[in-house]
């Protein structure tokens, strides 16, 4: 390991100093981060949502973070120590991942704040089993890496970034637009809402996600900084460094004093087996010098025993699982064809890929507030018959009521025209010419001009209203008639 190469000073700092060194570590390889986090996500977000069902994907996708953030780890370990770090590279780690070390991390620890602390030993020191449990123990062994208060920064940051930027797209939503209304409901939006909030929701996950795996690894290596004294190494090798011309300088000189003096030796000749002797005798005193393996590749030596040997059990248990591994490759690939074989057959080449529709429900229609004269409980049976009574008593404002009621109502289960309750007369007006046909826009239009001169303009209106009555039945009429033929 290069320590030379490290793009920080390797000096012990609180776990404050690390999160602030891990925040401008991350704005360098910002990019490359997301991108890589996204290249993951969003491909597993859409197959999900495609085959089974979209809050499902984003469930998903929160699920298999431990896993998405195995190639993050692998990014910057290679960036810390200015090596070439590439997102291919990066990628292709989780062919490489241990698939129980990913099991335990998608279970027993989930939820875990300690998983990308302790990743490093999996990933980069590829310990198992004992080893990797002691190597685990040293490294929390009186330290406090405030890993608790930083993975509850980065969720709390998660979630400020997606109401962030949810309200800033309902925010530049135009008020007219006739779906803003069902952006807050929650349990019956549109199925566009549903994918639009999970989108937003993965990007925001994808800011976040570096900053927690960086956390982790920087809290990492500065707890190798104190059992190892890095910072000490590297300062021995700077003065090293700095002081070798100066020493060859010396080393020259002594060397031509010391052969110009006479070949005879007047000290006393040293018993080199009995110096072995003792420096072995020192080794083997426990509390003399202490022994600690720190980043061994996991090699097994092969036990050379005459009586009984296993080696033939560790290979067969090695096919099993590359076997298996490939197998799950094959399983993936067959999915991903299935479903590009499937999209091409039922979508035509992907020219008419729509979204799949919610069931329909019957709904009740919207009436916007404006015309809302009455409560819908109050409402008549027959509005036609209840808007003429209430013409010829001279109440002409609840008799368009009615109307409007009626040509509303009509309007949306016919022509499925979306209305909302905040809309105005021009607002309604225009959302009905993009759906009902030009005979039905002219009637629409005297109904509207009547009732904005009744409600705003507080005058009678200069219509014919028996003929308005008699044509907006007709058409309402022959509507249904046209529907109970088909």
């Amino acid at each position: 390991m290069e320590l030379n190469r490290l793009s920080f000073n390797p000096r012990k700092r609180s776990a404050y100093e690390t999160f602030d060194l891990t925040v401008l570590l991350v704005k360098q390889h910002a990019v490359a981060l997301v991108s890589l986090y996204l290249m993951m996500a969003v491909p597993v977000f859409l197959i999900v949502g495609f085959l089974v069902n979209w809050g499902i994907g984003g469930f998903v996708v929160w699920w298999l973070k431990p896993v998405f953030e195995r190639p993050l780890l692998d990014y910057m370990s290679k960036a810390v120590f200015n090596q070439p770090a590439s997102i291919m590279s990066s990628l292709k780690l989780l062919k490489q991942l241990k698939m129980t070390d990913m099991l335990a991390h998608l279970t027993v620890f989930r939820l875990s704040p300690n998983r990308a602390f302790l990743a490093p030993v999996e990933q980069l020191e590829r310990l198992s089993g004992e080893r990797k449990t002691k190597r685990k123990q040293v490294l929390f062994a009186s330290t406090k890496p405030k890993q608790t208060l930083w993975m509850l920064f980065c969720v709390h940051f998660e979630f400020i970034l997606l109401m962030g930027i949810s309200a800033l797209t309902i925010a530049l939503v135009p008020h007219s637009f006739s779906a803003q209304e069902a952006m807050y409901q929650i349990f019956e939006a549109p199925i566009w809402v549903e994918i639009a909030f999970n989108f937003i929701y993965i990007f925001s996950i994808s800011l976040v996600a570096p900053l927690f795996v960086t956390g982790g690894f920087l809290a990492y290596l500065h707890r190798r900084v104190e059992l190892e004294g890095w910072d000490i190494e590297l300062a021995f090798k700077n003065i090293r460094t700095r002081l070798a011309g100066v020493v060859s300088a010396v080393a020259l000189l002594l060397l031509t004093t010391f052969t110009l003096q006479p070949s005879t030796s007047y000290a006393e000749q040293i018993d080199k087996q009995a110096v072995k002797e003792q420096v072995t005798a020192l080794y083997n005193e426990p509390n003399v010098i202490e022994t600690e393996t720190t980043w061994v590749p996991n090699i097994e030596a092969k036990a050379s025993s005459s009586d009984s040997d296993w080696s033939w059990l560790i290979d067969v248990f090695t096919a099993i699982g590359e076997v298996f591994g490939v197998l799950v490759w094959v399983l993936v690939s067959l999915l991903v064809i299935w479903l590009v074989y499937y999209l091409m057959q039922k979508r035509g080449f992907f020219a008419n890929l729509s979204l799949p529709e919610r069931s329909k429900v019957n709904e009740e229609p919207v009436i916007p507030t404006l015309f809302a004269e009455i409560k819908s409980k109050d409402l008549p049976t027959d509005l036609i018959a209840a808007a003429k009574q209430c013409f010829e008593q001279g109440q002409h404002r609840m008799a368009l009521a009615y109307l409007l009621h009626h040509a509303l109502s009509w309007a949306q289960q016919q022509h499925e025209v979306r209305l909302h309750r905040s809309m105005t007369e021009r607002e309604c007006k225009r959302a009905i010419d993009a759906r009902v046909p030009n005979q039905g826009q002219a009637i629409f239009a005297r109904l509207f001009s009547a009732w904005v001169t009744v409600a705003w303009g507080h005058k009678t209106p200069d219509i014919d209203f028996i003929e308005l009555t008699e044509q907006i039945t007709a058409m309402t009429t022959e509507t249904k008639e046209q529907a109970h033929e088909a």
